[in-house]
């Protein structure tokens, strides 16, 4: 992808909380690095450093693009990403004074509604699979895709009487809320583990039409257990669950992709944000691999 490049003004610090983020421990996370200017000084800077406190801070130098822009940057979210990508586009507007729209639905549901000619400038996808369609139609910026996260599955139980193990999973026997595989790379992830575990036949099914909507049906206690996103339980800090193991499903690569060739700029510096280690931290303290 062509370099953009930028002229540095001034720098600012932006600073996060000390609770929202972990240190400065390396992520096991296999995603794309944004070079520092140490090798490539005329782009912007965003990297993490610590302080003797060891309080994490992302110094920003700032660039033409980074000045107050009435016009919101608008961004497609797959629906379990929603909550953390509304807070990073929160920093991201305060750091650079660009506002940002977040729509949030199914990833299937966003696709189709960027093929109506939906005015998005970045997709945050919740797989691999609809993102290549896009390129394979030429419908965006090529080679600009990147992984921002990777998504985890959970069989949550509320009322469970009993510390859950994989076992409880095995044998439970109710009815479960999944999201749909039609609509949800959650949903097809969920398919794939009752296949293994020869539970697909057997059990009735609540689908909703996206993770979040399976997350609810649970929540509300309409349905007594769910195949829901690891973030889901952790940001909402509840009990009674277990992590499913990935030997029974595909990995959920979440993949990015900007949209817009008229937003280019502005949508460049979001993905460099979003790729920052700083972060990659806070993503991975919400439920992500």
């Amino acid at each position: 992808m062509k370099k953009i490049p930028y002229l540095l003004t001034f720098s600012f610090i932006v600073l996060f909380s000390g609770n929202s983020f972990a240190t400065s421990t390396p992520l096991d996370l296999h995603l794309n690095k944004t070079p520092t200017t140490k090798t490539a000084p005329i782009n912007p800077v965003i990297e993490t450093i610590t302080k003797q406190q060891e309080t994490p801070v992302i110094i920003i130098h700032n660039s033409d693009v980074a000045q107050q822009n009435d016009a919101p940057l608008n961004i497609a979210v797959a629906s379990n990403f929603k909550v953390t990508a509304q807070h990073i586009a929160q920093q991201f507007s305060k750091a650079f004074g660009i506002p940002v729209n977040i729509s949030s639905a199914s990833t299937a549901t966003l696709y189709q509604q960027i093929l109506r000619g939906a005015p998005f400038d970045l997709f945050l996808s919740a797989d691999e699979k609809h993102v290549q369609l896009l390129l394979e139609q030429e419908r965006l910026v090529k080679q600009s895709e990147f992984v921002y996260a990777q998504g985890q599955l959970v069989f949550w139980q509320p009322k469970a009487q009993q510390t859950l193990s994989e076992d409880n999973f095995i044998q439970y026997d109710g009815r479960l809320a999944i999201a749909n595989p039609k609509f949800a790379p959650y949903g097809i992830a969920a398919q794939q583990t009752l296949q293994a575990t020869n539970k697909w036949q057997s059990l009735q099914y609540v689908k909703g039409n996206n993770i979040n909507q399976a997350y609810q049906f649970v929540e509300s206690g309409n349905v007594p257990a769910g195949l829901v996103s690891y973030a889901a339980v952790v940001q909402k800090h509840q009990k009674n669950y277990i992590i499913i193991s990935q030997k029974w499903y595909q990995p959920i690569k979440q993949v990015g992709i900007i949209l817009n060739n008229k937003r280019l700029e502005e949508s460049e510096l979001f993905r460099q944000f979003l790729l920052s280690d700083t972060i990659q931290l806070y993503i991975k303290s919400q439920g992500y691999n």
